[in-house]
Order: structure tokens, then sequence, then C-alpha cells
């Protein structure tokens, strides 16, 4: 009875971080260490991203896009939990963008870019398409950039060749 209570209460701590995650990301993650529910470390932090489905998405993207030294160190073990091993590209991207939604800053984005890129080729360096992780990133970057004209409803006007 006392362990069964004691489930059921880090049960709820569990909701109610998650809950508290989907509108303010940073405190629901304090609430959820300070709960002991997840751990302290960059790595603790993004094993707990990774393998927590019921997290929100746009929540989790915006924290992995973060720039500070501790969220770009979560978002780099994060990413090293993937393997793109024998994958194409456009599979990897669409693996890597799965379980998160991407920020909706520049600059975020492209942090998660270069990332992806640089772990894409890392798995994958026999393919013998990318010359380096930059070129990766340029395409990477490239097909977010045109996915999100194509099939975003709020861009009106939709970019010219010339233009991309």
């Amino acid at each position: 009875p006392e362990q069964l209570a004691s489930l059921k209460e880090r049960k709820q701590q569990l909701e109610k971080g998650i809950t508290l995650f989907a509108s303010k990301p940073n405190k629901g993650i304090k609430f959820l260490q300070e709960a002991g529910i997840v751990g302290v470390t960059a790595g603790e932090v993004a094993t707990f991203l990774r393998v927590t489905p019921s997290l929100d998405k746009t929540a989790k993207g915006e924290l992995l896009g973060e720039g500070s030294d501790f969220w770009i160190e979560t978002m780099y073990a994060y990413v090293d939990m993937l393997n793109f091993q024998g994958q194409k590209f456009l599979d990897s991207l669409r693996e890597f963008l799965d379980n998160f939604r991407l920020p909706g800053e520049a600059q975020k984005i492209s942090r998660l870019m270069e990332k992806f890129a640089s772990k894409y080729c890392e798995d994958c360096p026999k393919n013998g398409v990318f010359a380096n992780a930059d070129t990766a990133y340029v395409l990477a970057y490239s097909v977010i950039m045109l996915t999100t004209d194509l099939h975003n409803p709020q861009v009106r006007k939709k970019m010219t060749e010339e233009e991309f």
C-alpha cells in the first residue's frame, strides 16, 4: 500500500510536470528535476525528452533550439541518441523531426540543422553524397525552407525559383 501510494504520487507529479512543460518548458523541466523524475545533467534531460512521448512537441523543439550552453549540450546529447546509419538523407531528416516541432526562430532552426547534418555525416560517411557537414546542413535547411513555403498556409506568396 505504501509503495502504491508512492507510485501514484510520482505519476501525479509527472503529469503535473508534463502539463507545466507544455506552457512553460523550462519550468516544467525544473519541476520534474525537483521532484526527482528527471536528472540534472544534459544527458539525463535529453533522454527524458527523447523517451517521453506525451511531451508537447512544440515546447520540446523550443527547448532543443535554445542557445544557452546547457540546452545546446542537451540538444547535442539528444541528437547523438539517434542512429542514421544506412538511411537516406530525407529519411534521416524525417526521423530527426518526428519527435519535436521546429521552433519558429531561424537561429534555433539553424542550430538544430547544424547538429543534424553533423550527426548524419558521422553516421553515413561512406554514402559519398556530401563532401562535409556544411553541405548536408545547406541541404537540410533548404528542405525545411522549401517545405514550409510549400505547405504552410500562412505563406500566401510562394517563393519563385529565383527567390530561392
